[in-house]
């Protein structure tokens, strides 16, 4: 027995649409190289780097406030063992450094976590017009995302340290302000590196905003999805998924930007919408929480020993396709399907 001509183009048809449905319903997914570890990120200690931030005053770019924080943030990395260098720039006549850590023997691949470490200049956000001009302290909007980073030194395993490079950005949160941009350390950053630097890192994990005691990070729209995906997955085995909300959240211009731009995978850990104390004088230690510290430092810490141990990929996290081929796969692609049909109909009339 066999099929006349007209059967067998209707039955290759149909072979090919079903496995086009299949690819498109199937789902894509990362299977994650399992460890076992117990994270031991202490929020305590990281209040405590917090608070020592604030103990400076306000840190805006430039300020003698923002130099002293700096040499303690150098000292504290120092004393763990890290390598740590300045990156000088000048941005609008001021003097602006981006601080720089790495391991004394560094690995071929690396992951980046950043944070800012500037304050804002302006409570520009309080209700009172004469409160405005006055600086922020910055406990939750800069020193909880260095203090989150100075932890991870401290506890991070010395067997994937030489996979990791730390980086804390200057002039992140002076944008509308006399005419100055945002993000401008991370900028700075990402535009130095060399085209083998760019390759060799596998993710960047911003965290920002990360100590606000009723804390929230919900994924916000323009980082990876795939990073995105195994960060919440982990938040949620190690019980924090009340932290990280597993809802879209905002697209922020946030230091991951740049990352984004120069096609690596990137995610912004950041409480969106932002807390009532953002860009007011209220944002001060007593509004944030060694608990949230630990929520973030701890999915942080155990993601970086689980993709250290993993050997599956060195690009574990695909970036976001382009918005062509979602519209290719969601309007171009079913279009054709219905031509072919259309085509086979009539001709087997």
């Amino acid at each position: 027995m066999c099929l006349n001509n007209n059967q067998t183009v209707v039955s290759k048809v149909r072979t090919v649409i079903l496995i086009l449905s299949l690819m498109l319903i199937a789902p894509i997914t990362l299977v994650p190289f399992q460890v076992t570890y117990s994270p031991l990120f202490d929020g305590d200690n990281a209040f405590s780097y917090l608070t020592d931030q604030c103990d400076f005053g306000p840190r805006p770019p430039g300020s003698e406030n923002l130099s002293e924080c700096r040499e303690y943030i150098f000292n504290t990395l120092v004393q763990e063992g890290w390598t740590v260098s300045f990156q000088n720039f000048t941005y609008r006549s001021v003097d602006c450094v981006n601080i720089i850590a790495t391991w004394p023997v560094q690995n071929s691949t690396i992951t980046v976590l950043g944070a800012h470490y500037d304050t804002r200049p302006h409570a520009d956000q309080e209700s009172d017009p004469e409160d405005r001009t006055r600086p922020v302290l910055g406990a939750n909007d800069g020193a909880s995302g260095v203090a989150a980073l100075l932890e991870l030194a401290r506890v991070l395993p010395e067997a994937i340290r030489s996979s990791i490079e730390m980086v804390f950005f200057d002039a992140e949160d002076s944008g509308y302000i006399d005419d100055w941009d945002w993000i401008v350390g991370s900028t700075h950053y990402v535009d130095q590196l060399t085209s083998s630097k760019r390759e060799s890192i596998t993710a960047m994990i911003l965290l920002d905003m990360i100590g606000d005691v009723n804390l929230r990070i919900p994924r916000e729209a323009s980082s990876t999805d795939s990073l995105q995906d195994r960060l919440w997955s982990i938040a949620a085995d190690l019980g924090h998924d009340d932290v990280f909300l597993d809802t879209p959240g905002s697209s922020i211009l946030d230091d991951h930007r740049p990352f984004l731009a120069a096609g690596i995978p990137a995610v912004d850990l950041i409480h969106t919408p932002f807390p009532w104390t953002w860009h007011t004088l209220q944002d001060t230690p007593d509004n944030c929480s060694p608990e949230s510290l630990e929520a973030v430092g701890r999915v942080v810490e155990y993601f970086l020993v689980e993709l250290t141990a993993s050997t599956v990929s060195t690009t574990p996290f695909p970036t976001d396709p382009p918005i062509d081929f979602a519209l290719i796969i969601t309007i171009a692609l079913p279009l054709a399907i219905v031509a072919i049909v259309a085509l086979v109909f009539f001709k087997r009339r």
